[in-house]
């Protein structure tokens, strides 16, 4: 996207977007209010200083620009620099010593952001004691800059002798100093926090401002302490701060060093109140000294307030939520012993907060757990470990419920345990659908291994007058074959044929049943091997080949037997015109071999595909193609026993590729093992 077309470019190339204009509009109207604003301050700053009328005490623009950055960035820094020139330049000050002035206090406020916004983050407002901290650190140090740089310039204007440059340097830096104390948390705070205050708490902060510069005009402005030297009456003021700091916050301690710090400052510039004295210096140096430390007073205590409202309320919403919790919550001592449960505990057990607060939870044993499980969960969480479990634990009533249980240690700041919070959710529910899942499987269990031994039980018995039946046949076919016409052989073919494909299905169903009952599939098996093997029964060396295969872990009469039928199948099912090839070849997968069966048959249709894995599913009748039904689901069987899957893909035409996946041998090597002989080579095997 081209940065010419931001908020302010049409995208089609033509007029500017409107919203431009008055965005710039606004940042130069807060240029250009800045600056007057600073001006003005500098002013009523001028009113105080000495030295040709550029150093303050009490220097006001200070607090105004550190706020203004802080609010607006350091975008309105040229503002503030042209605002410091000009109110220099003012005073009759040469230019050079004007820039020079200006340029040192602008590097004052720069660094006195950067380091609020360092140490007190993007959204200081002065309601944490730590960017009150941060706030004397800014004011202590970055007046030094301006101090520096501006008494230099001073100096080297012929505006002030150098034998005072570190008078003034002290007196500068002591007056932005000041003006950083007091100016900048009143601005920022009433400006980010205005939306706070309701009707009621305005009224108040009022009464609170006039009663505060009352007393400020009372003790500062003579009436009975006229010509004393008590300074014990400063402490009058106190009471208002603190009234501001802890009942409105910062804005109220803002508001309360506003209003004691303006009498304070008129006064004792006219040469009135407690910090007057003859030398204009001295009485502007204890009234600094006051200053600071009403507005520390206020301002940390307010900022504890507020640090202790939102503890407050933060602990109220945790102890809301979990309170309200649907889960189980207790949190007992170091010893053990109960200090908090909340409503969900009572409504689950019936066991009353008031009933166990102080005992220990042993009351909810039923037995099930033994006390050696107890001792390792109570040697885990005192060596600070969590521990998770599950409890069968007894209610109020005598009934037991299922638990599953976290507990975890609760540390204070140095690292000690000094309580322990347990979370618990009913899972009774849950234990009772396990049970009976446990119960419905173990019931499938045994009729599967009954189904199994019915099946093998009846194939194996009816496989005897099977054979009895084939017997007889062939022996009438010899004897008494040539006494019948073409329509009796014909009936004894079919008889023959029926006789045998009933003895292949038996055969396959035992295999079928029997997949279980065979040893684990725990030995190495070379499937190149057994490929060729497979291949030299099946009599097919020159329509197969049989690439690089893997060894893996698994059954070798299961295994051989999956083989049989997939390699089969492949050379089974061919167009009448064309013969099939079949490919077996596997691939290293991440977390298997996938063995591949490849033929270039007839294919199967997409919408038979996920049914030929089940028993007794066939797509051609038997004068086509012959067959049980039974191979892909015995093969599926056998896949899922050796911890794999099968799956297939084929399209009409286009020929069938059968996918088995197996679980590394892990005692095997991780390559391919080549066929041991051709397969076109092989004979009879031995």
């Amino acid at each position: 996207m081209d940065r010419g077309l931001g908020a302010g470019a049409s995208p089609a190339g033509g007029e500017p977007v409107r919203e431009v204009v008055p965005a710039r509009l606004r940042y130069v109207l807060s240029l250009v209010v800045l600056c007057a604003a600073y001006v003005g301050s500098a002013e009523l700053g001028f009113a105080m200083a000495f030295v040709g009328g550029n150093v303050s005490a009490v220097w006001l623009p200070s607090g105004l620009a550190v706020a203004a950055l802080l609010i607006g960035g350091v975008r309105l820094a040229p503002a503030v620099w042209l605002g410091a020139l000009v109110a220099t330049a003012a005073t009759g000050a040469p230019l050079f010593t004007a820039a020079g002035i200006a340029t040192g206090n602008t590097l004052e406020y720069l660094a006195a952001y950067a380091l609020l916004r360092r140490m007190g983050g993007p959204a200081l407002a002065f309601e944490r004691v730590g960017d009150v901290m941060a706030l004397v650190l800014a004011a202590a140090v970055t007046p030094a800059l301006s101090a520096l740089t501006g008494t230099a310039a001073l100096c080297l204007g012929g505006v002030a002798p150098w034998p005072m440059y570190w008078a003034i340097v002290e007196t500068w830096w002591l007056g932005d100093a000041a003006g950083i104390l007091l100016i900048t948390p009143l601005v920022v705070s009433w400006v980010r926090t205005w939306p706070r205050y309701g009707t009621r708490r305005l009224g108040e902060l009022a009464v609170m401002a006039v009663a505060a510069a009352a007393a400020a005009t009372a003790v500062f402005g003579g009436g009975l302490w006229a010509g004393t030297d008590d300074h014990v009456s400063a402490y009058l003021i106190f009471p208002f701060l603190v009234w501001g700091a802890l009942r409105l916050g910062a804005r109220g301690a803002t508001a309360a060093i506003l209003c004691v710090n303006v009498p304070a400052v008129i006064f004792t510039a006219h040469g009135m109140g407690l910090f007057a004295r003859i030398e204009m210096t001295q009485s502007l140096l204890l009234l600094q000294a006051f200053m600071a430390v009403a507005a520390l007073t206020a301002l940390v205590t307010a900022a504890a307030v507020a640090e202790r409202n939102v503890a407050h309320a933060r602990a109220r919403l945790l102890s809301h939520a979990v309170e309200q919790s649907a889960t189980t919550v207790m949190i007992t001592d170091p010893d053990g012993r109960l200090t908090y449960v909340n409503r969900a505990f009572t409504e689950l057990t019936g066991h009353r907060a008031r009933d166990v607060i102080g005992a220990n939870p042993r009351f909810l044993k039923s037995g099930h757990t033994s006390d050696a499980e107890y001792e390792a969960l109570w040697a885990a969480i005192t060596a600070g470990h969590v521990w998770r479990g599950e409890f069968l634990n007894r209610k109020a009533d005598g009934g037991t419920l299922w638990e599953q249980a976290t507990i975890s240690p609760v540390r204070d700041e140095a690292g000690h345990i000094t309580h322990f919070i347990g979370t618990k959710e009913d899972i009774t529910a849950r234990k009772a659908a396990e049970d009976g899942m446990r119960r419905a499987l173990a019931k499938v269990e045994r009729a599967k291994s009954e189904l199994e031994r019915v099946a093998y039980a009846v194939t194996h018995t009816l496989q005897e007058p099977l054979r009895g039946i084939g017997g007889f046949t062939q022996l009438i076919d010899r004897r008494y074959g040539d006494r019948l016409d073409d329509e009796g052989r014909g009936y004894l073919r079919r008889v023959l044929q029926s006789t045998e494909r009933m003895q292949r299905l038996f055969r396959d169903l035992m295999d079928y049943a029997l997949i279980d009952q065979v040893p684990d599939p725990d030995r190495s098996v070379d499937l190149a091997a057994l490929a060729r093997r497979v291949v030299t029964e099946l009599a097919a060396q020159n329509r197969v080949t049989v690439e690089p295969l893997p060894v893996v872990q698994g059954n070798p009469a299961q295994l051989r037997h999956l083989l049989t039928h997939l390699v089969g199948n492949g050379l089974t099912y061919h167009p009448p015109d064309r013969p099939s090839h079949v490919t077996v070849s596997a691939r290293r997968e991440a977390d298997g071999w996938c063995l591949t069966v490849a033929d270039d048959g007839l294919g199967i249709a997409p919408q038979y595909i996920d049914r030929l894995f089940n028993l007794f599913v066939r797509l051609h009748t038997e004068q086509e193609f012959p067959g049980s039904g039974v191979g892909l689901a015995y093969c599926r069987r056998v896949a899922e026993r050796h911890g794999g899957s099968i799956d297939l893909e084929s399209e009409p035409g286009q020929g069938t590729r059968i996918h088995v996946r197996l679980p590394f041998d892990p005692h095997a090597p991780a390559d391919l093992v080549p066929v041991p002989v051709p397969v076109a080579a092989e004979g009879v095997p031995s």
